[in-house]
């Protein structure tokens, strides 16, 4: 009778130990099925929202400005700038006496990638969002790099053509960057406006 005992005790280690063999086989077989590293794995903070993160860059270093511009309208003055996470507008104040002509300008605001990872499939389009009598006539934007490593710093042309007639009304031009970064799209904004006091 205690050999029986002991048989069955030893029947049930062993099934027990099978049982426990078996789960961490099929375990390990799922985990290796399910996770396939190629290459060198890192782990990276994951950005939320829709924000291309960047650092601005300061280009007129005389007037501490963020912007410069390939040439200037008589009577269209720098008013302020800001530039607030996601978005930068700049104000130009349109004075008393403005010939009245066309006038196309080129603005250029600079940014650089912070983040340890590139973006990637850079765009940029361009919308008028005010425009009072129709005085701007067209706008179009590039930039220099479509794609951009970290630490590396990409120029965000915004060109803008007007014909103001006088100081009157308010013009908004806006130009829509994007990169994509950890595989979505975030976005920058770039803002031009006209105004008069």
């Amino acid at each position: 009778m205690l050999e029986l005992r002991n048989k069955k005790r030893l029947f049930a280690i062993s099934c027990v130990i099978f049982i426990y063999i078996l789960f961490l086989t099929v375990g390990y077989a799922f985990f290796s099925e399910s996770l396939t590293i190629n290459g060198v794995a890192s782990t990276v903070d994951y950005y939320a929202g829709e924000n291309l993160p960047l650092t601005a860059i300061v280009r007129d270093t005389s007037n501490n400005r963020y912007y410069t511009a390939d040439s200037t309208k008589n009577n269209i003055v720098f008013s302020s700038e800001s530039w607030e996470g996601d978005t930068y507008q700049l104000n130009l104040e349109k004075k008393f006496g403005i010939v009245a002509g066309e006038k196309t300008i080129t603005y250029i605001v600079t940014f650089t990638n912070p983040t340890t990872t590139k973006f990637t499939n850079g765009t940029i389009s361009t919308e008028f969002v005010k425009n009072d009598s129709s005085r701007l006539k067209s706008s179009s934007g590039s930039l220099s790099k479509l794609e951009l490593a970290p630490g590396e710093s990409v120029d965000v042309m915004f060109t803008i053509t007007f014909n103001f007639l006088t100081e009157l009304g308010e013009h908004v031009a806006k130009s829509t960057i994007s990169y994509t970064y950890q595989n979505k799209p975030r976005y920058f904004y770039f803002i031009v406006r006209y105004f008069n006091q």
